[in-house]
């Protein structure tokens, strides 16, 4: 491409951001070897049994995100590297609302290990509003601030530069995205990844009210999953998503996938679905991990 139109397409992006501070990342290229990510598809309750039965390891240079911290793997593990990036998570967001300050309570009263917090939006105003919420002052937590700013529609060889300089990262969709964007950037030469079914189609439906509704579900969960509307906790008054809200969700996420496959290669880095019957077709698979 015309670098001068490569440069005018860099400059509308920067102008499209919603915040222009940029934040260091501590951590880049500080690791190496393997990194695990854990996301919360149901299908990693049979990947911590195996660990639980010594079949499989999972060690500090693990990744967990969301409400993992619930779990009783999670002091089992020690992980150094935990994931937010939802809007729920600096609100009183009621279907959760006990969840959250109960994940919070433990990482501020439990944690006795070195432990990053990776907080990823788009605003300085969210990243205030989540360290305020959160009442953490566990001096073992250390607050990591990503920078959420986009440039997709770049050149692949000067998006993946932009990439892994910290300052750029490619829109995550699921939380689990940044898990793995994280890894690569920090340095870690092989990701495998668990718990990513990303199997959302299989279990949607519009019921009777013209809502989406969805069997979703996690590792964690006790009860069999029933249909519910899948609603968006990312606006002021909580309303179900629009079929073409999530399915563009869903596409936004996939092609993240893409992107970070992208970034692995230029960064010499390998990425492992390890999930069984994962809808993710951007990485080799390894069955068995």
């Amino acid at each position: 491409m015309n670098p001068i139109k490569e440069l005018i397409k860099f400059t509308i992006d920067i102008l499209k951001l919603p915040s222009f501070r940029f934040y260091k990342i501590p951590l880049k290229n500080k690791f190496s070897g393997k990194a695990y990510v854990l996301a919360n598809g149901p299908s990693l309750k049979n990947d911590l049994e195996d660990f639980d039965k010594g079949n499989r390891t999972f060690d500090k240079n693990t990744f967990v995100v969301n409400l993992f911290a619930l779990d009783e793997h999670f002091k089992k593990i020690r992980p150094m590297h935990y994931c937010l990036s939802d809007p729920m998570f600096y609100q009183d967001y009621k279907p959760k609302k006990e969840q959250i300050r109960k994940m919070y309570d433990i990482l501020d009263k439990e944690v006795d290990w070195d432990m990053y917090l990776y907080i990823c939006f788009y605003t300085e105003k969210e990243y205030k509003k989540i360290i305020e919420y959160s009442k953490i002052k566990n001096p073992h937590i250390h607050f990591v601030r990503l920078n959420r700013k986009l440039c997709e529609n770049l050149n692949p060889k000067f998006r993946n530069r932009l990439y892994a300089s910290g300052y750029f990262m490619p829109e995550d969709g699921t939380i689990a995205n940044t898990a793995i964007y994280l890894g690569l950037i920090e340095g870690y030469k092989e990701i495998e990844i668990y718990g990513c079914d990303h199997d959302y189609f299989r279990s949607f439906a519009v019921d009777e009210y013209n809502r989406l509704c969805s069997r979703d579900s996690h590792f964690y969960d006790n009860e069999k999953p029933v249909l519910k509307p899948f609603m968006n906790c990312c606006v002021a008054e909580e309303k179900p998503f629009r079929v073409h809200e999530f399915f563009y969700i869903m596409s936004v996420m996939f092609k993240s996938h893409d992107l970070l496959e992208s970034l692995a290669e230029y960064l010499g880095a390998k990425v492992l679905n390890c999930t069984p019957n994962s809808m993710i077709d951007s990485y080799p698979r390894k069955n068995g991990c």
